[in-house]
């Protein structure tokens, strides 16, 4: 699945054999129609607003609702500058388990010329590594097993969704640990 990804981030053809997924190489894809559900359902909750400016709207995978790019969304002023893209990568798990850190367009300088560490760039904790795809990973993870962790209720719209996550990333982007 991840060279399928790769090749959809990148834009090209991925790997002969790789356009459609089959149940023997993706067991996931065809078999968890909970998970395909619930990350449309999620998807369709925050385009409306990703879709008013100065988004540009958002761009899923709805073949496998592997990923998610929200275009132009705004970094904190700590960042030189104040666009990028973002992208977030939905676990086969999801939404028992959240997604493991998100990836920026570029590696973004601070307004004070230092770099914001958790922006490694290549991913870890099982993250796909995207930097060849020019995606660099920042590193953050939701706690599963203390108060307040990640436990998303049945219905998509209730806590914890992809909102409670973009709430995150907008967190730890705004705020330097």
């Amino acid at each position: 699945m991840l060279n399928w990804l790769k090749a959809q981030l990148n834009g090209s053809t991925p790997p002969a054999g790789n356009n459609n997924p089959n149940p023997a190489e993706h067991p996931l894809v065809l078999r968890n129609p909970r998970r395909r559900a619930r990350i449309e359902a999620e998807v369709l909750m925050i385009a409306e607003r990703f879709s008013r400016p100065p988004y540009q709207g958002v761009y899923y995978d709805d073949e496998n609702q592997d990923w998610l790019i929200i275009p132009n969304y705004p970094l904190p002023a700590r960042f030189r500058e104040r666009r990028c893209d973002l992208l977030v990568v939905f676990p086969e798990t999801y939404p028992e388990t959240p997604p493991i850190g998100f990836y920026l367009n570029k590696k973004f300088a601070l307004r004070d010329g230092g770099v914001d560490h958790h922006l490694t760039g290549r991913a870890y904790h099982e993250a796909p590594d995207l930097t060849a795809q020019g995606w660099h990973w920042y590193c953050v993870t939701m706690t599963m097993n203390a108060p307040g962790a990640w436990r998303p209720k049945a219905d998509p719209q209730q806590p914890d969704n992809i909102w409670t996550f973009l709430n995150m990333v907008r967190e730890v982007l705004t705020n330097d640990f």
